[in-house]
This record gives C-alpha cells, structure tokens and sequence, in this order.
C-alpha cells in the first residue's frame, strides 16, 4: 500500500488565522467563548476547550474574557445584541470571504434585487446572509429548486463559499435560462476549488481516495462527493473511523482533507493507513470468503454483468442481492441499447444510488462515473496533443455541436471545421469526425474543438512525405487544381506544384485553359525542388519528345519551300514552314533592294516561297531567305557574315546569346525554373499584378 496525500488538505487561511487568534487571546486575557461552532470539526472544538475556549449557542450564555463570533458570521441583529452586552470583549473572526459575500448581499438588496442563495438552508453562513438582507430573499439547493419559485427583476445569485462548485455552476445556467438579464456573481470560496482541482489530479494517480473530516463540513461533503466521482472513496472523521475491509482492497492511496480538518487528524489518519501496510505485510492473507459486505448509497463498486434484460442490466456486486443499473443511468449513443454497451461477466465501475434494505433492492449509476473518467480523458488528450474522436448532434449558426461520449458535448466553430470556406455544414450531420481539443475549461464544463488543426498537420504531413520522395526528373501524376494567366497549379497529393505556361506544351499556349482543363489528371516532369519554400516546379512538354526534333531534320540548306508569314519585327519576319516551326527571313534577305520595314513588301498569313540558308537543330533555328528564293545566289557560309557587310543589324546583335536561351520562336519557350516568367515575341507582357501573382505561387 502507498499513501498519498493532498498538498492543500486541511486547514485553510481563514480557519488558521481565527484559531491562532483565539490562542493568542486566551494567552493574554485568559478563557473565553465562541458564539457557536468556531468551525464544522468535532476535532477543532475538543482542542479549543482543552484551551479553556467553550461553546455557547447565545451572547447571553458568554463566559469569560471575550466572545467570539464564529468563521460563518452572524446577523446584524445578533451584532447589535453582542455590542449591548458590554462587559465582554467581542471578536470577530468571520471568515474575510464571508464579510465580503455580507457586504456584497446587503448591496444588492438595498437595490431592490430578489437574492437567490444557492447553499444550504440550516447553514450558519446562510442564516447570517440571510441576515443582511432586505427584501426577497430564496434559498436554493439544486437547479431543481429554482423551477419552484418565481423569479422578480432584478434578480441575482449568489452562492454559499462552501458550496458545492460543480452544482453551482448547473444551478447558475438555470438561472440564466430563468433570468437571461439576471445577475450571477462568483462567491464560492477558492479554497473549495483548488481543493477540487487537486483532487481530480492526483485521481489518476491512485486507485482510491480518503477524505478525512467532519460529517457536518460543508466543503468536506462538496469534496467527498467530488472524490467518488472521481474514484472508489471513503470519508474518515478520525483514525479510529477508518474501514479496515476498504484498505484492503487497494494499493495506492490518495488523502485530503476538508477546509476545517486540523493537521493533527490528518497526520493520525495516515499514521494509521502506514500502520495498515505494515500489519496486512506481516498476517496471512485476509480471507473475506463467505463476507458478505452491505452497499452503501454514494459508494463505489466494482460489479459483474450478471444479464442484460430490456431497460435495466444486472450486477454482482458483492451484495445480498443484485444490483440494477438502469438505462436511464446509462449514457447509449444514438440507436444503441444495452446489449450493444454490457455483455455477461463484464466488469463494470458503478456509483451505488439508492439502498432498499427492506425489498432487498440496490439501484447504481454508470454515467456518473463515466462522465468523470471522460473528462479525465479528455484532458489528457488536450495536454498530449492527441486527436479526439466525436459525432457530430447538431448543426447550429456558429459552428457544430459535437458528442464526445459519456454525455459530454464540444463545440467547434464554423472557422474550425475545415480549412476552406464551407457554407453549409449540413453535409457533417451525424458524421463522426476527427479533431483536437483547442480550449478546455473544466469548471466552466466549457469544449472548444478543431478539426481544421488536424487537417492541417495532416497536410503538412503529406507535403513532408512528398517533398521527401519526390526527385527532379521523376514524373509524377497529379490533377489540375487551378489555372492562371502564367500557369497551371498541379495537386500532387497533397502539395501543389507550377507548371509555367511555357512549360504546357511544345507549341505555343496563350493561355492554360487552352490545353487544360480544373480536375485533369495529367503527367507531369520535376524540373526543380525547393523543400524550404515548399516550391515545385514542373513541366507537362517534357514528359513527351519534341516534335520539331524529326521536323527540322527534314529541311536541307538551299532548299525551296513555302511558308506563312506569322509576325513582322523591325529586324525581319517569322514565317512558318510547318506547325510550331517557324523561321527568319532577316531584313536583308527580303529583297535585293533596301528595305526599312518588312510591312513594306509582306504581310502576315501571306504565304511565300523561301529558300533555307541555315539549319540548326540543336538550337532550334532556321535561317531564310525571301530574295535567293526568286533566284538570287546566296550561300551559307554567307549566311554568317552578310549582316556585316550590308551594315544591317541582325537579331543576334539584337538579342545577343537570347537564342541560346530558346526564347524566339522555332526555339524553346522560357523554363518555369526562371526566376520570372520569359516574355515570347509577339505575346503580351505579363502585368505587374501577375507577376506578384505567379511570384507567391512559387514562394
């Protein structure tokens, strides 16, 4: 057996600082009195009396140097009653929480506010609140009690600081149903909750929880009720309390202890359960054979699925008789029953609810337990980054509605339900969908989800994948995402890559939609990979041989052929001999006679007869003559130095090494790997905003 125990059990600052007070007291003027319970511990009243400090119920009844007014408070009217008594010093240790709720209750009732106190009626501190008002006033115990009174505006509500938080806050969103302008304020103490908060961590640690304090705390109920939600849990006044049978059943222990529970109870009870690991090491094993050990309402067991009957399941639960689990204490998915959750000799973790000692009947919960085990769950899984699973319930204006099991639902708004604009999210009705916990709020039972997040990881999980796998000169098939004045944006399964308009095919593309069409699926080649800037170049021309290859080989120097004049250019005129073949008739081979522009003697889609000068396969390029055509002798190797001789500019003192880098017609379009896109004669110029455009595509 190991035991351990809370780091904020037992005392709390409001509780230490009244006893130290009342200690220092009694060491300077002697006994004196508290005007009730100083606090809810039997523990705290034995050791105050043994330090000559007793218990009265009235101001009449004090005796000795002073009276003091107990951490709960009082009423105005016993204030007044204390202060006419005169002879007798009055302290008053009222908890700083509780004087603050005073003030704050009599404010709102001078405002004329119908006060709604969630708490325990018969309390001191709700007796004394009570007190400090003015005008209407109701006590409330659970949301069910606010549907039996009539709610005045302006309302407001407030709550006992020992109370009960996770009550509270069902007890608070009936109210706002009740009261949508209504005023609800937080008044529990914080004590109560990190006492919670602590308890529900350290739960995954043990295999069962003690609570050590007084049967009439009011926080020690709100923790002990938490506990057993939590796991299988017993509350212990004192050492001498504790269950021997429910030690034995467990190995690690967790112990906390209630806001008025001294120190010195908590260190006895864990002497004790030490004391316990040391006699159960030392004595043969206990044999509990034939026991038979009476349920108790609150308790929690370990039962065995005895049948599954229509509307209710049987357990073995160690009992006289047979515990029923009915459905209605079942969380079952939509169209699921009994059957499909429980099957015979499964053990199932159940809260005992109700024990009818008379009839022999014995009623338990699932989904009590359930419920806590899943938040567990899921908060684990928001702290670990994992992926959650829920279906989706219901479709709302903001987003989806989504059921996580165990009765508990999250929420995903409409930003985090995919990674592009969806409209309607009708099409995820009942689906079961993937997601990652975004926020989570235990108090405020408040589940923001994202299925967005996943989708995305799982996108760049892909990119990762492909960007890895992917080698320059591979090809690869891909679909046609999108299209664009400069190129095509290919899917590749998970990561798009650009393949340029010069890049589509070997001849000449003004436009993609020309040879392409959104959703094609295509081949594509890898001409280049940046991993870094997740850029993608590629190339649709080059997963197929050139054309003009075989083409150009067909044409001889000195040969005569006809071909259409398809541009005209200050320095000559293309003309094309067959389909994306086109050559150049310089300037000064368009007649015998000096000829300032080609529009002078041609004009496009004229056809013409032309003689070849000069053929470079290589480097795409024809060389024509319009003038040797009509018979004038001209040879090749004149070809090279005619334009210096005439004193005529050529398109290679124009352009310099341009054709080297195929950009003229009969010579290959630019790459997609330029840093921008080549401008072809003839065609427009890409506009600023396209560049831009084509630019980001690459990074």
């Amino acid at each position: 057996m190991q035991v351990i125990v809370a780091t904020k059990a037992g005392f709390c600052s409001g509780v230490r600082r009244a006893i130290n007070q009342l200690l220092n007291h009694v060491a300077l003027h002697g006994a004196g009195s508290t005007l009730g319970s100083l606090v809810h511990n039997e523990a705290v009243l034995e050791y105050l009396e043994k330090h000559q400090i007793t218990c009265v119920a009235s101001p009449e009844e004090a005796a000795g140097s002073f009276l003091a007014i107990s951490t709960h408070g009082v009423t105005p009217e016993i204030l007044r009653g204390i202060q006419k008594l005169g002879q007798i010093e009055s302290i008053d240790l009222t908890c700083p929480r509780v004087l603050r709720l005073q003030k704050l209750v009599s404010e709102l009732s001078k405002k004329g506010f119908h006060l709604i106190i969630f708490g325990d009626r018969s309390h001191p501190e709700v007796k004394g609140l009570i007190g400090w008002t003015e005008g209407k006033v109701d006590v409330v115990s659970s949301p069910d009690d606010l549907e039996k009174i009539t709610l005045e505006q302006p309302a407001a509500l407030i709550a006992q600081t020992t109370g009960d938080p996770a009550l509270y806050e069902q007890t608070k969103r009936r109210f706002k149903q009740k009261a949508p302008g209504g005023e609800v304020h937080h008044t529990l103490c914080l004590e109560t909750r990190l006492r919670q908060e602590e308890v529900i961590k350290m739960s995954k640690r043990v295999d069962a929880l003690v609570v050590v304090g007084s049967k009439t705390s009011a926080n020690t109920k709100a923790l002990l009720e938490c506990c057993r939600q939590l796991k299988p849990s017993c509350r212990a006044t004192s050492a001498r309390e504790l269950d021997r049978s429910f030690l034995r059943k467990y190995k690690v222990f967790g112990v906390t202890a209630g806001a008025s529970t001294p120190p010195w109870t908590i260190k006895e009870v864990v002497e004790r359960m030490e004391a316990e690991i040391l006699d159960s090491n030392n004595e043969e094993e206990f044999d509990f054979a034939g026991e038979i050990k009476a349920a108790q309402i609150g308790e929690q067991v370990v039962g065995k699925v005895a049948r599954v009957a229509e509307g209710e399941v049987f357990l073995d639960i160690g009992s006289k008789t047979e515990a029923i689990l009915p459905s209605e204490e079942v969380y079952l998915a939509e169209g699921k029953g009994l059957a499909d959750l429980f099957s015979p000799e499964d053990e199932v973790e159940v809260t005992v609810l109700d024990v009818n000692e008379e009839d022999g009947k014995i009623v338990v919960s699932h989904r009590r337990l359930a419920r806590e085990k899943r938040l567990n769950e899921l908060e684990d899984t928001m702290e670990s980054g994992l992926i959650v699973e829920g279906r989706v319930k219901q479709i709302v204006p903001a987003g989806i509605v989504l059921d996580l099991g165990s009765g508990i639902e999250g929420f995903m708004p409409g930003s985090q339900v995919d990674t592009k604009y969806i409209a309607n999210f009708q099409q995820f009705k009942g689906q079961q969908l993937l997601c990652k916990i975004l926020e989570y709020d235990r108090e405020k039972r408040k589940l923001i989800l994202s299925r967005k997040k996943v989708l995305e990881e799982e996108g760049t999980a892909k990119k990762g994948d492909i960007l890895g796998t992917l080698q320059v000169g591979s090809t690869v098939t891909g679909f046609v995402k999108r299209l664009t004045d400069f190129g095509a944006f290919i899917d590749l399964g998970g990561i798009d890559g650009l393949v340029h308009v010069s890049e589509l095919s070997w001849d000449r593309v003004a436009h993609p939609r020309e040879v392409l069409q959104i959703g094609e699926e295509i081949e594509v080649k890898v001409l280049e990979i940046d991993p870094e800037k997740e850029r993608i170049s590629l190339s649709i021309r080059k997963t197929k041989p050139d054309p003009r290859v075989a083409v150009f080989n067909e044409f001889k120097v000195g040969q005569v052929v006809k071909g259409r004049v398809t541009r005209l250019v200050d320095f000559g005129a293309f003309i094309e001999l067959k389909p994306g073949i086109e050559g150049l008739a310089h300037i000064s081979q368009l007649a015998e006679y000096h000829v300032k522009h080609p529009a002078e003697i041609l004009k496009v889609g004229e056809v013409v007869e032309v003689k070849i000068l000069e053929v470079k396969s290589k480097l795409n390029r024809i060389s024509l003559s319009l003038k040797d055509a009509l018979g004038v002798g001209y040879t090749a190797a004149d070809a090279s130095s005619k334009d210096t001789d005439n004193g005529n500019v050529t398109i290679g003192d124009l352009f310099g090494d341009l054709f080297n880098r195929e950009v003229i017609p009969a010579v290959d379009h630019a790459s997609a790997n330029d840093d921008l896109p080549a401008v072809e004669e003839g065609s427009a110029p890409l506009t600023t905003g396209e560049k831009k455009e084509e630019e980001g595509a690459r990074g």
